[in-house]
């Protein structure tokens, strides 16, 4: 694989899944901005960090909390959590979810979870199948990112006034007709302020381009 977002992308649609999300408690980086690479839309990766969800989320707590993968419907929630689910069911998220963390000798955590609304019969035997494999997946994706975070990064990427404008107004559940209206631009001209913000940004999908924008402070939505 040639990078972690890569990963990501190919596990969600080899498996068939909804969504599929890669973190990292990254050493040398504060717990507010871990090392993600997700399928999420950009809207619920925008409304997530608006609303702090990451200190809210039960499966981020349970999943650096814990050395064996598991269910979402295995979690004991409480009330704030729930609400929390509820919120991300809203906006389009699967109703079931797994989790595979990893501990690697080095004592560095992560975990890959994958999130699908497929129906309940076919989701436990897929569990019941793929587990193994998924582990094997989950430690190949973590030791890629090990790499990539010990490795020197790239310089930060410097995008113009108007490609910012464009993610901002993405982060926030824009289409981008709707942009153009906002921002009195041809809907031709957004996209292509949109195309080379996610290419400046190294980024294979939009969701991806808005993720990393937010994480590194580009936009604040």
């Amino acid at each position: 694989m040639a990078s972690v977002e890569d990963a990501v992308l190919l596990v969600r649609d080899r498996l068939g899944l909804d969504h599929v999300t890669f973190m990292t408690a990254a050493y040398a980086r504060p717990v507010d901005s871990p090392f993600i690479r997700t399928t999420y839309p950009p809207q619920w990766i925008a409304r997530y960090v608006l609303r702090g969800y990451l200190h809210v989320d039960p499966v981020v707590r349970a999943g650096f909390g814990s050395t064996k993968p598991f269910a979402w419907h295995e979690l004991e929630w409480d009330e704030r959590e729930r609400e929390f689910m509820a919120d991300a069911l809203a906006h389009g998220l699967g109703d079931k979810g797994y989790c595979i963390p990893v501990v690697d000798r080095a004592f560095r955590r992560s975990l890959l979870s994958l999130n699908t609304g497929m129906a309940a019969d076919a989701w436990g035997p897929f569990l019941a199948a793929g587990a193994v494999g998924l582990e094997k997946i989950a430690r190949l994706i973590h030791d890629k990112a090990v790499l990539e975070l010990s490795a020197d990064g790239p310089a930060e990427p410097s995008l113009a006034p108007r490609q910012v404008e464009c993610l901002l107004w993405t982060a926030r559940g824009k289409e981008a007709k709707a942009i153009a209206v906002i921002l009195d631009l041809s809907e031709f001209t957004v996209r292509s302020y949109l195309r080379t913000a996610r290419q400046k940004l190294e980024c294979r999908t939009l969701s991806q381009a808005v993720a990393k924008a937010i994480q590194r402070g580009i936009i604040n939505p």
